[in-house]
């Protein structure tokens, strides 16, 4: 019987850290899509006040 290393052992002997991964897989699915709701409405969020931001820097720009 040869010892064929794992996915995860390979990941982990490149230096790869999967707690995260193996976190997440302990949750249910609907938590997991509460977590990834969550990590897009944050996102969003900073898209939204990049945008004003530079709408705000350009309109400044414009008047001066």
């Amino acid at each position: 019987m040869s010892d064929i290393p794992s996915a995860f052992d390979i990941a982990e002997r490149a230096g790869i850290g999967l707690s995260l991964t193996e976190d997440n897989l302990r949750l249910s699915f609907e938590q997991r899509a509460l977590q990834h709701q969550g990590a897009l409405d944050l996102a969003l969020e900073i898209e939204r006040a990049g945008r004003k931001l530079r709408e705000r820097s350009a309109n400044a720009s414009a008047a001066t």
